[in-house]
């Protein structure tokens, strides 16, 4: 395995289970307006100095020193922990192991989530059942039919600590699929207590 591979896989497992929200505004991504003219995204030291540039299609050696919350530079996929945002710039989680924070200019390359939308803007997700039941409605009772173990399942809809999902006895709901719903608990306090699975 090469270390590049591995550090990837460090980087993406790092964002499937327990994040931790806390002292933190959401998550800075790509603009989904970003043009494609400048591939480079810079993070700056606080004397304005620039402390890394990193060309959004280099794909050709690991970025040292950058362990952010999600990191697949063949799928576009960057996710950065944000502190605070201010008319200037994002203060950012360059490495989640130390805590590093960096600064990130405004610019249409760039967009802030917040965590509800950062948690819905992911392929599947995956969670406990026996600890997290499904339920038929917010504080309800459990549904009479629990997504199998092997099935894919959809963030729909966030509300609070709770988040609606979908599933199908198919791989993928469809227009033609019988879609099964309903709620789990995606937060405990600051803490993400689902797996979240940014690539299929």
């Amino acid at each position: 395995m090469t270390f590049k591979l591995l550090l990837l896989l460090i980087l993406l497992s790092a964002s499937l289970h327990g994040q931790n929200m806390t002292n933190s505004i959401g998550v800075v991504t790509i603009s989904d307006d970003f043009d494609n003219s400048d591939h480079t995204i810079e993070f700056l030291n606080d004397d304005g100095s620039v402390w890394k540039a990193v060309n959004l299609f280099d794909e050709s050696k690991p970025i040292e020193d950058l362990m952010i919350i999600a990191l697949h530079p063949d799928y576009f996929l960057y996710k950065i922990r944000c502190k605070e945002r201010n008319s200037e710039y994002f203060r950012v989680v360059v490495n989640e192991k130390t805590g590093l924070t960096k600064r990130m200019l405004i610019s249409p390359k760039l967009k802030l989530q917040t965590w509800e939308e950062y948690v819905l803007d992911v392929f599947t997700i995956g969670f406990n059942i026996s600890e997290n039941p499904v339920l038929d409605k917010i504080n309800g009772v459990p549904v009479s039919k629990s997504p199998a173990k092997n099935l894919f399942l959809y963030p729909k809809e966030v509300k609070g600590e709770w988040m609606r999902i979908i599933w199908t006895d198919s791989n993928y709901p469809t227009d033609n699929s019988i879609n099964c719903s309903g709620w789990i608990k995606w937060k405990k306090g600051n803490q993400i207590i689902i797996s979240l699975h940014h690539l299929s």
